[in-house]
């Protein structure tokens, strides 16, 4: 251990300090990760997107030749792409959380990893993570986007959404203990909500800034 200005600091080989973290710590820790690691994550996940782009694109081909027929019309088009679209974003969001969790272990410990390498340890942990994505969705954002659907006023929706932010906040944790500590999505929430519970506040201090940076990058 090093000393500096009397002060005992901890070990660190990789990106994250190995001592209790702050904000910063962890913040700090993603942002020094990108220039290391940023080349075979973004190489994993294009490698994953493909395979998910590949199949999106043979349904929007099917839908295609479907909605050709002059007796389905247009809308089987519209009704297989969309939610092929979806489901590709879902899941590029879930191998995303996945190739993360599986990178934190070498990141800390500062040791190399390759795309290929990323990609195989992140696959068999995807669904977990998409389980726990979709819970977790649903649970802060299913009551909100019920009641629009069923045509309730706006305003109504309004007193749910302080109640959908701090279920979302409860259970953002969610999708990184489904990829890290390789929990099914049930188990993964209740996970996360103990994770939450006392530190609420800091929980969404963290997360506020990651999801803008992550939304930045997307």
């Amino acid at each position: 251990m090093a000393m500096q200005h009397g002060v005992r600091r901890g070990p660190g080989p990789g990106v994250v300090p190995l001592r209790p973290l702050g904000t910063s710590d962890i913040l700090g820790g993603a942002l020094a990760a990108l220039p290391r690691y940023g080349r075979p994550l973004c190489g994993a996940l294009l490698l994953g997107q493909l395979t998910a782009g590949l199949l999106v694109t043979a349904a929007a081909g099917a839908a295609t030749l479907a909605s050709l027929s002059p007796a389905s019309g247009s809308r089987v088009f519209v009704w297989t792409l969309f939610p092929a679209a979806a489901l590709f974003l879902l899941f590029t969001c879930a191998l995303a959380t996945a190739l993360i969790a599986v990178l934190l272990r070498p990141a800390v410990l500062g040791r190399p990893v390759t795309a290929p390498g990323l990609l195989r340890a992140a696959l068999p942990r995807t669904p977990a993570v998409l389980g726990a994505q979709l819970l977790a969705l649903l649970t802060g954002a299913g009551p909100p986007a019920a009641l629009l659907a069923l045509g309730a006023p706006v305003p109504a929706v309004l007193p749910l959404l302080p109640v959908a932010l701090w279920l979302g906040v409860r259970y953002s944790l969610a999708p990184t203990a489904a990829g890290y500590e390789g929990l099914g999505p049930v188990t993964a929430l209740r996970r996360s909500a103990r994770l939450v519970r006392g530190a609420w506040w800091r929980t969404l201090a963290v997360t506020a800034p990651a999801v803008v940076f992550t939304g930045a990058a997307g």
